[in-house]
């Protein structure tokens, strides 16, 4: 069982357990320890950086998309459009206007879905409104045995007309970034840095008592 097999199997035990503790009146160990498995699980996932062409279940990307909309946001305004593509040919052509490498780790028909990320970008805080409603389609995909990652480059020239018509994108909205979605190859390093390691706490983090 790789790493993401096991993040879907624990989530999935922890919601049961959470469930079962709650249904008793009392805070279960076994959910606990669950939780922890599950942070530390959160903590070492990196960005995925190939993908197998295995479509995902329509089931699971509702899920997916329904959480990355039930986000937070300022004022309630919910600032994002989500915009689900599987045609390879339409997002192959996004990369070759964005001048992406169609084999590179930037292009977006590396995943069999991707999930376009719009939002109104006139509006305060819109662009950290929907970099949560990201996060959490991440982390659900995550934890429903799925790779993740995500891209800016090729996203921006889909603003061409040409293209934003095409993808349903209201007329207010600017494409700012994608979430490519897929069974990922297994592999033991960060598609980026080439390295799973991260700057230490202490250099990015103050605590004011």
């Amino acid at each position: 069982m790789n790493r993401r097999e096991a993040l879907a199997s624990v989530s999935g035990g922890l919601l049961a357990l959470g469930a079962t503790a709650v249904a008793q009146g009392a805070e279960s160990p076994v959910a606990a320890q669950t939780t922890e498995e599950s942070i530390k699980l959160l903590t070492d996932v990196r960005q995925a950086t190939r993908f197998t062409d295995e479509p995902i279940n329509e089931h699971d990307l509702q899920k997916i998309v329904t959480i990355g909309l039930n986000a937070p946001s300022a004022l309630n305004l919910q600032p994002w459009f989500f915009t689900v593509v599987t045609d390879r040919k339409l997002l192959a052509e996004i990369d070759k206007a964005a001048h992406v490498d169609p084999k590179g780790r930037l292009s977006l028909t590396g995943s069999p879905t991707v999930i376009l990320i719009s939002t109104d970008v006139s509006q305060d805080y819109s662009k950290f409104d929907v970099g949560v409603a990201t996060d959490r389609m991440n982390v659900a995909a995550l934890m429903l045995g799925y790779g993740c990652k995500t891209v800016a480059t090729a996203p921006k020239v889909a603003n061409d007309k040409r293209f934003k018509d095409k993808l349903g994108v209201p007329k207010d909205y600017t494409i700012i970034a994608a979430l490519l979605i897929g069974k990922e190859i297994e592999r033991s390093v960060d598609g980026v840095s080439g390295a799973t390691t991260r700057e230490p706490l202490e250099k990015k983090f103050f605590f004011v008592r």
